[in-house]
């Protein structure tokens, strides 16, 4: 489907003369990102809206994204296969925050800060196959990587200062960080 839209969409700027041939590739392949990007977006806020969890979605939407733009991460091979594993992820985080007892809700959040923390200082930035990255580009991701997961982390801890009512929120921005920065791990070089 996302290819059909692409070349639909390329033929017809092809046809306006708006791109060049030579191009196409180019603007395929960031065509081929918008619409996959806008398609699991609308997909989250649709699911979010028919399971009563829109703002749960929302917070960790915005945190795992926030980081996962400067720090990358694992990619799957498929747009299908990326929105059904975000899907996956961010369910499970949901479900395992909602019976999380309030009572350890803030040392949750602390440990996940913290080692959210130093994944981040330790692997980011993340290139992939598809994106390598300059040893500059690599230099400028690292920088950026560490001043979203501390400007993250400090949110967090802030909703945490603020009480029992912004703890559940809280939970849910923690674990969309956590669940981010385990993405940053090879996990086929480990095992």
């Amino acid at each position: 489907m996302i290819d059909f839209l692409c070349k639909l969409t390329l033929k017809k700027l092809s046809e306006n003369n708006i791109i060049k041939e030579g191009d196409m590739e180019v603007y395929k392949y960031g065509l081929t990102l918008l619409i996959g990007t806008i398609g699991k977006i609308i997909g989250f806020i649709v699911i979010g809206l028919l399971t009563g969890l829109i703002k749960e979605v929302y917070i960790f939407l915005i945190f795992f994204s926030g980081l996962r733009l400067q720090a990358g991460g694992y990619h799957a091979k498929t747009a299908l296969n990326c929105f059904l594993g975000s899907l996956a992820v961010m369910g499970v985080a949901i479900i395992l925050v909602k019976i999380l007892p309030v009572d350890y809700q803030p040392v949750f959040n602390l440990l996940s800060i913290i080692i959210s923390i130093f994944l981040v200082f330790q692997f980011s930035p993340q290139e992939s196959e598809n994106k390598p990255l300059t040893e500059e580009e690599k230099l400028l991701y690292r920088k950026r990587s560490i001043f979203a997961v501390i400007i993250a982390s400090t949110l967090v801890l802030f909703l945490v200062k603020k009480g029992e009512n912004y703890l559940y929120f809280a939970s849910i921005a923690s674990m969309g960080i956590l669940l981010e920065s385990l993405s940053l791990l090879d996990f086929k070089k480990i095992i």
